[in-house]
């Protein structure tokens, strides 16, 4: 037991309880735990309102154009296919936080929340012109995550991530002792090593925790999904000017440029962070990959249409990039990289 609990530690018994200890080793605080249950709230009634008043968005956008080269049930899907893509994304943040990943914190606040949430705002204002009351909410919600956001940061927060990062660094460390805590040295006058393993003497080295090895499954899905991944961005880089002009839009328009440019290097950034990750075993990076795959390739299926109207050539590189990114997606999940993965998690419990 851990001899100076956090201020606002969970106390024993009931939900809460429950849902602070559930994965990690030691209980996530009541105010990070609370400010996670808000944040998620938050994401599922923005998504609620971006999914109810679609159709009326998309009525919008097409009475600004001239020309109406996009159906009305192609720009709904993409659209549709968008937001279930973000809040994938900011859930898998999320999750990533509730299990101790401290960097997902600053992934957060500087992608999801200030970035994020700038474009988002950029696209509330159209929505003050069709639907003034849902633009006012999700205002007030994009307020209410800035302020949970800073919660994130607080001082107990901030320890439970030191303890966790101890404990993974660290997986032999004994249980909490006095001399642990208060630096005491034993009887024999031995300097006492916080990190030697029971049974061993004071002075000597902690034993090394040997990890399996990473199967080739592994190594080859990484391997397929990051190549696969960033051709295809390259490809898109390359083939978007004519892709936005079978869409009637100009690549000049700046924030046309701003968003195409933004996503694909928030998108490379997330697929290094993710796949450094995996390659650590982290079973919660693995999940988020393949939702993240899924609605990727769930969301190109209307692009393939507009990618073949440009060229066929272009047409066959992105569904031949997206058939291998779903290869390598496969292959993290094969019966070896399952084994890996659990063999991995039991041989870094303390």
């Amino acid at each position: 037991m851990n001899p100076h609990p956090s201020p606002d530690a969970v106390p024993a018994g009931g939900f809460f309880a429950a849902a602070a200890n559930y994965g990690v080793n030691s209980p996530r605080p009541r105010l990070l735990l609370v400010a996670l249950m808000l944040l998620a709230l938050c994401i599922v009634l923005i998504t609620a309102i971006d999914l109810a008043f679609l159709s009326d968005r998309v009525n919008y956008m097409l009475s600004l154009t001239q020309t109406k080269t996009l159906p009305h049930e192609a720009m709904r899907a993409g659209d549709m296919n968008t937001i279930l893509f973000v809040t994938a994304m900011a859930g898998g943040m999320l999750a990533l936080i509730a299990f101790g990943h401290s960097w997902a914190r600053w992934v957060w606040l500087l992608l999801c929340m200030l970035a994020g949430s700038g474009l988002a705002l950029v696209w509330v204002g159209p929505m003050f012109l069709f639907a003034p009351g849902a633009a006012m909410v999700k205002c007030g919600l994009f307020v209410l995550q800035a302020v949970l956001t800073c919660l994130l940061f607080a001082p107990s927060s901030n320890a439970w991530f030191r303890r966790l990062r101890e404990l993974r660094d660290n997986p032999r460390r004994q249980a909490a002792t006095p001399a642990a805590y208060q630096g005491t040295a034993p009887a024999d006058g031995q300097a006492y090593h916080p990190y030697a393993p029971p049974g061993t003497l004071a002075g000597a080295a902690p034993a090394a925790v040997a990890l399996p090895a990473r199967p080739r499954t592994v190594t080859l899905g990484m391997a397929l999904c990051v190549l696969s991944s960033l051709a295809g961005m390259v490809i898109s880089l390359i083939y978007m000017p004519d892709v936005l002009a079978a869409q009637s839009v100009s690549l000049g328009t700046g924030w046309v440029k701003n968003t195409v440019y933004g996503s694909l290097v928030v998108g490379a950034l997330l697929l290094i962070l993710l796949m450094y990750f995996i390659a650590r075993a982290s079973n919660v990076a693995r999940w988020i990959w393949l939702v993240v795959a899924v609605f990727g390739f769930l969301n190109s299926i209307n692009a393939f249409k507009t990618a073949f109207v440009v060229s066929a050539l272009y047409g066959s590189l992105a569904v031949l990039t997206q058939l291998i990114v779903l290869a390598g997606t496969i292959l993290l999940f094969v019966p070896a990289s399952n084994q890996w993965m659990r063999d991995t998690a039991l041989a870094r419990r303390p």
